[in-house]
């Protein structure tokens, strides 16, 4: 293993290695801005510019304006060339000082703007890439990452990442050739003098390590105590209603008190420890100006150097201590900026489970015939969810999956929908592998209205449409009617316009079902897969529902995921599943001479009644 060059910063430790690494990873990104980041540099070295001649017009006032010695120096020839009296000298002095300012601040802006735009555009375009790469993962890939840790990623982990690729280069490059430019100009001016301010530099490095591990170990402390306040909060306020409704302020206000006084007590030694940091350096830095002024003043008093120059040189000394502690600065954000970039380069890192083969080739005109073929799945090696599962289902059938939670009803709907694929065995659509097949025309085929329903911030129009966003208004409509979900999208302040809350938390579950359905209905799918499609409607409005799916209109191949059995007679064949596994399928008839046992099971815990309930029977 070869060496690697790491430093303690505030905001955790600088591995340049892995730095390099990150930056390798993204640097395509910055690329495009190589003229945008020169501009920038370009800017920053008229900055540069600008801070090295600020002090020399009080040098002028000093030697040769306040002395009345006009002479004996280029700059005091040249100045007396054109400013033949002291205050003829001090007013070009003073313009002098205000052409500085200008255009110190004109080059500052011209390098703030270049680099906020070329940042914006880099996160612009990672942020875009990001948000694709994620979109391509099937659910199953991100299951093991929190929602809030994803949005994390691709806001705040972006916004970091942007000071490696965009803000280090400039800003790195700015302070170091300031720092040297500055001290080449110490040494010019005064060698001893120089020497005397560089001897302050390694007691300031001492202390700043010595205190910087300190305030490291105080501020990780610090933001997993926040880490912990910002759990507890989330967990309360997305869990609001049931914390009231077990009476759980109390002792939920006790353990968020808890960790914020943890925090608070985190938070107070880390500024303790940051102030004794400063004050070392400052001492240090008054030790080292205390011994130039002495120096100093005495050269001035045998002449071997100007007052000017002094001030010059004590200028040059204070300022030099800023770019110093932005680099300090920096190297901070960049061991954070690093961290950052890793946690964005993992989530680039995560290969698709479920993507298009080479050979994949779209489907056309899908008929709906489904076939399971010795179909097996494990989500966990050696776990199977389903096993040896084979049945077909013809183009325009109507088939409920039944059985107890964790029989497989839903992984079979997955496989369909190409979430996952089998272990084994194969799923075929119209005979075809749908491995062989693109996702994009498989699932352009399918509509599925999911138990858990999921509505978007957007209008109630858009989220019906959500799927084929190129319908009309006339087929919105209509669709919506079918799904009795006119009735109450009519009262809604904006009616079709109406822009949903969070979650569309200002509808009521069976609103909210209707809608997903009505957006199943809208794509006009060749296959359609319900999940509990009635979860949540009254007795009335679930037959109106239901209505829209069991009509001769709908000609789809029609796979329900049942949990309530009633009505079974409706469906063409019931599947039975236990334990991910085919137990008996048939018509309700069938089953019922049969007498396949979990299905009468199944058929009493769901509905209360009698068993078995032919078609007609009173």
């Amino acid at each position: 293993m070869g060496f690697r060059w790491r430093f303690k910063t505030r905001r955790g430790k600088l591995d340049l290695s892995r730095t390099h690494s990150v930056w390798r990873r993204f640097r395509s990104y910055t690329r495009r801005e190589v003229g945008s980041l020169a501009g920038a540099l370009a800017a920053a070295s008229g900055v540069i510019a600008m801070q090295l001649a600020a002090p020399w017009p009080i040098k002028v006032i000093f030697d040769h304006v306040l002395s009345d010695q006009m002479g004996g120096s280029w700059i005091g020839a040249a100045l007396s060339r054109v400013a033949p009296s002291r205050l003829s000298a001090l007013a070009w002095i003073c313009t002098s000082v205000l052409v500085i300012a200008v255009a110190d601040a004109c080059f500052a802006y011209a390098r703030d703007v270049l680099l906020a735009k070329t940042g914006q555009r880099v996160v612009g375009r990672l942020r875009h890439d990001l948000f694709k790469h994620l979109q391509r993962l099937a659910p199953r890939d991100l299951e093991n990452h929190h929602t809030g840790g994803l949005l994390m990623r691709l806001t705040g982990d972006i916004q970091m990442l942007r000071q490696m690729l965009v803000g280090a280069i400039v800003s790195m490059g700015e302070n170091a050739l300031l720092i040297l430019a500055m001290v080449a100009a110490m040494f010019w001016l005064n060698p001893v003098l120089a020497v005397l301010g560089i001897c302050t530099v390694p007691v300031t490095l001492w202390a700043t390590r010595r205190i910087s591990r300190q305030i490291t170990r105080a501020t990780d402390k610090q933001r997993e105590r926040e880490s912990e306040i910002a759990s507890i909060a989330g967990d309360v306020l997305g869990g609001m209603a049931i914390v009231q409704a077990f009476n759980r302020e109390p002792i939920e206000q006790q353990r968020f008190a808890r960790e914020n006084r943890s925090s608070i007590r985190a938070g107070v030694k880390t500024t303790r420890l940051e102030s004794r940091l400063y004050r070392v350096v400052s001492l240090a830095s008054a030790v080292g100006l205390c011994a130039i002024l002495y120096v100093g003043v005495r050269q001035v008093f045998t002449g071997s150097m100007t007052a000017g120059d002094l001030l010059v040189f004590l200028s040059y000394l204070r300022a030099v201590n800023k770019p110093m502690r932005n680099i300090a600065k920096l190297a901070g954000q960049l061991a954070k900026a690093t961290a950052c970039g890793q946690r964005v380069a993992e989530m680039f890192a995560i290969v698709p489970s479920i993507q298009d083969s080479p050979q994949a080739r779209p489907l056309e005109q899908v008929r709906g015939e489904v076939t399971f073929d010795r179909v097996s799945y494990e989500y966990e090696q050696g776990i199977p969810a389903l096993s040896e599962i084979s049945f077909s289902i013809a183009p325009g059938e109507r088939v409920a999956l039944v059985g107890h939670t964790g029989a497989g009803k839903s992984t079979l709907v997955k496989l369909l929908l190409r979430f996952c694929d089998p272990t084994e065995g194969v799923v075929r659509l119209d005979g075809r592998d749908l491995r062989s097949v693109t996702l994009p025309s498989l699932r352009g085929g399918m509509g599925w209205v999911h138990q858990d329903t999921v509505l978007f911030g957007i209008t109630v129009a858009e989220n019906i449409s959500f799927g084929c966003p190129t319908a009309d208004e006339g087929r919105i409509h209509a669709v919506a009617r079918a799904v009795c979900a006119d009735e109450f999208i009519q009262l809604l302040p904006d009616g079709y316009d109406t822009i949903l809350k969070q979650g569309a938390s200002d509808l009521s579950g069976g609103q909210r079902q209707r809608l997903a359905l009505a957006r199943a209905l809208l794509r006009e799918p060749a296959v359609l897969l319900l999940d509990e499609p009635a979860t949540g409607l009254d007795a009335r409005t679930r037959r109106v529902v239901e209505q829209a799916w069991m009509s001769e209109r709908n000609t789809a191949t029609t796979i329900v995921i049942c949990h309530a059995l009633h009505d079974m007679e409706r469906f063409d064949r019931i599947v039975v599943l236990s334990r991910g596994r085919i137990a008996d399928q048939g018509t309700h008839e069938e089953l019922h001479k049969r007498g396949c046992t979990l299905y009468a099971e199944l058929l009493t815990e769901g509905e209360h009644r009698p068993a078995w309930r032919v078609r007609g029977a009173s």
